[in-house]
């Protein structure tokens, strides 16, 4: 894990340089110039699921990109996604929060059943998630897992943490669920998007073959853009394909 290296390096450094400059009036300047380093490290790799600094997470896939979609279900805009990708022949990933899943089982259902897989994005999405303990964090996961497998007959083997940011109690999370973290390597922004054109060109300027494509399906800019996104998409000669297929690993254990 990245993070243990870092530490390690950090405390080492720290530990010669306090030596080497123990006899001057450098030592404090210096050893707090590393503290603060290692901070700005830590701080990074927690909000960028990409750098795999706590956790190994899959970012990228082959060949064809993967459509994912984060916090739903939403009674008003996922039915109007998922038409949208029965129209277009389309397969997608939706990380479904578990509280929300309870007030629109059909849903879930629906979005199974249309032949999109369905993964976990916690239980409650708490805010504070990222400061829950390891037993709690792991209720959180399990508590979402229990519900999508009482709903559909399968448990999810995808996991996407909450606004992307983890930390190393994650590893024991899920290892206790058996999940694997899944990242994104195109963020399309769509929680900022001022309009569907904004989202169209944020994400076909920087599609790329093998993307995982981080959406939203409880936001209508996001539903208003997608038959755009897809159409554009496919005329740059790229598929789509879903998650597990992308990636090459099973979607449910």
């Amino acid at each position: 894990m990245k993070h243990n290296i870092v530490t390690f390096v950090s405390l080492t450094v720290i530990v010669l340089c306090s030596v080497i400059f123990m006899e001057t009036d450098y030592m404090w300047f210096v050893v707090l110039a590393i503290f603060l380093l290692y901070l700005g490290i830590t701080a990074y790799g927690s909000y960028q699921i990409q750098a795999n600094y706590f956790i190994k997470s899959v970012n990228k896939g082959k060949k064809s990109v993967a459509l994912t979609f984060d916090d739903g279900p939403d009674p008003e805009t996922t039915p109007r996604i998922l038409e949208i990708l029965r129209e277009k022949k389309v397969k997608a990933t939706f990380f479904i929060i578990g509280k929300k899943a309870e007030k629109y089982p059909d849903l879930l259902r629906q979005i199974y059943e249309d032949g999109h897989i369905i993964a976990n994005h916690s239980y409650s999405h708490n805010y504070l998630i990222a400061f829950f303990s390891t037993s709690r964090l792991t209720k959180d996961l399990q508590r979402c897992n229990e519900f999508i497998l009482q709903t559909i007959g399968k448990k999810p083997a995808f996991f996407r943490p909450p606004f992307g940011v983890t930390n190393p109690l994650y590893n024991g999370a899920l290892l206790q669920t058996g999940m694997q973290s899944i990242g994104w390597s195109l963020r399309s922004m769509d929680t900022r998007a001022k309009s569907k054109y904004d989202l169209i060109e944020k994400v076909i300027s920087n599609l790329k073959r093998g993307d995982i494509v981080l959406l939203h399906d409880h936001i209508s800019v996001t539903a208003d853009a997608l038959e755009d996104i897809i159409e554009h998409i496919n005329n740059k000669k790229i598929d789509i394909e879903l998650l597990s297929k992308v990636i090459n690993k099973e979607p449910y254990v």
